[in-house]
């Protein structure tokens, strides 16, 4: 069967179109994944890379300036990403930048942004070197953070409804606050009580403002402190009179013991208390101190004795005399 000329235009056509699109993929391909462009190698090394992998980009504030072009597990807690970069980034990439892992928009693919260094530092890096990293955020340690407040949220919601219905009842100070007048009249009782309290505190304190009563007397005029100072004065005076009248009963008695006359009725008395049992444990006491509890008939029986040796003497002299 012989192909027609038609038919051979057609299939070259359709060939050369796919060597273009062949042709323009391969360019594409290349351009992302950086194939002919000048590039250089660095790396670094992460915890846990998230979900990162080989071909996605790197980003250097917001530009895409390399891909993934390895990653590869060192230890159960190492993994080591290397990265292939384009040259015009080289000059901005200093020793102290940070590489960390995040997302292109929130639910896009993982890839690495890069950080710039601080600008005291001077050291760039080169092909080879080891970049700083942070490890990237658990999102499932998030979700489940999320999840936890959620569900604590939700207990939250639930408890309150419940309050929310106890109050619409009427139960508790709080319903009572708002649905009910009976604590308004409790507190304008209590204020109306407070008020009348007041006023007559306020009355009182006229009063004893203006030197009424005895807190009056006390706190604004001296009538009581004059009176209580002269019935100081009273009772001191009174002290000093039987304290002198104590003293000269004493000096009285002391004198009447030495008297020749009565010095027989002393002796009497004294061999009678010696004999006594009352007072046989104030043997000790002198003899000469009389006791200040004497009573009328004492006096009167010395009295007498006295009056006796007066007349006896009387006699005696008189006789004397004849």
């Amino acid at each position: 069967m012989h192909t027609s000329v038609s038919q051979k235009l057609k299939i070259g056509l359709f060939t050369i179109a796919g060597i273009l699109l062949l042709v323009i993929g391969i360019f594409f391909i290349g351009s992302k994944k950086n194939m002919f462009s000048d590039t250089f190698m660095i790396y670094g090394t992460f915890n846990n890379v998230g979900g990162l992998n080989v071909g996605n980009n790197i980003r250097f504030a917001g530009i895409n300036v390399g891909t993934i072009e390895d990653i590869s597990i060192v230890s159960d807690t190492m993994i080591r990403v290397d990265m292939r970069m384009k040259s015009e980034v080289k000059p901005f990439l200093k020793e102290d930048a940070m590489a960390t892992i995040s997302s292109d928009g929130l639910m896009g693919d993982k890839l690495i942004t890069i950080r710039s260094g601080s600008s005291t530092q001077l050291k760039l890096l080169t092909n080879g070197s080891r970049i700083l990293t942070a490890n990237p955020i658990d999102f499932e340690k998030v979700i489940g953070t999320f999840t936890q407040v959620a569900n604590n949220a939700n207990i939250i919601t639930g408890e309150l409804a419940g309050m929310a219905v106890q109050i619409r009842k009427g139960n508790g100070t709080i319903s009572k606050l708002l649905y009910t007048d009976d604590l308004s009249r409790s507190l304008q009782g209590t204020a109306s009580n407070a008020e009348k309290i007041t006023g007559s505190l306020a009355g009182i304190a006229a009063q004893i403002r203006s030197g009424k009563g005895t807190m009056g007397s006390l706190l604004y005029t001296d009538s009581l402190s004059n009176k209580l100072e002269k019935t100081a004065t009273s009772a001191t005076a009174s002290l000093l009179t039987i304290r002198e009248a104590a003293d000269g009963f004493s000096e009285n008695m002391k004198a009447l013991q030495g008297n020749f006359f009565l010095r027989g009725y002393f002796k009497r008395k004294a061999r009678e208390k010696e004999k006594s049992p009352l007072v046989a444990d104030a043997a000790a006491v002198s003899s000469d101190v009389i006791d200040p509890e004497m009573g009328e008939d004492e006096l009167n029986e010395i009295i007498v004795e006295a009056q006796k040796a007066l007349s006896a003497k009387h006699a005696k002299d008189k006789a004397t005399a004849q």
